[in-house]
């Protein structure tokens, strides 16, 4: 399974350019971070429901 995730992550690499990977990473996280924003808020609001 690690090779599998490193192979895939190789690829990746030889696919982008470094600032293109910080870019995708980047926005992956704001993503990332957005969901599970979302994911607060609306346990929040069916808490306030109940």
């Amino acid at each position: 399974m690690v090779f599998f995730l490193s192979h895939i992550r190789d690829v990746f690499a030889r696919s982008h350019s470094r600032s293109q990977e910080i870019l995708l990473s980047r926005r992956a996280f704001f993503r990332l971070l957005g969901y599970l924003a979302s994911c607060v808020l609306f346990s929040l609001i069916a808490q306030d429901h109940v």
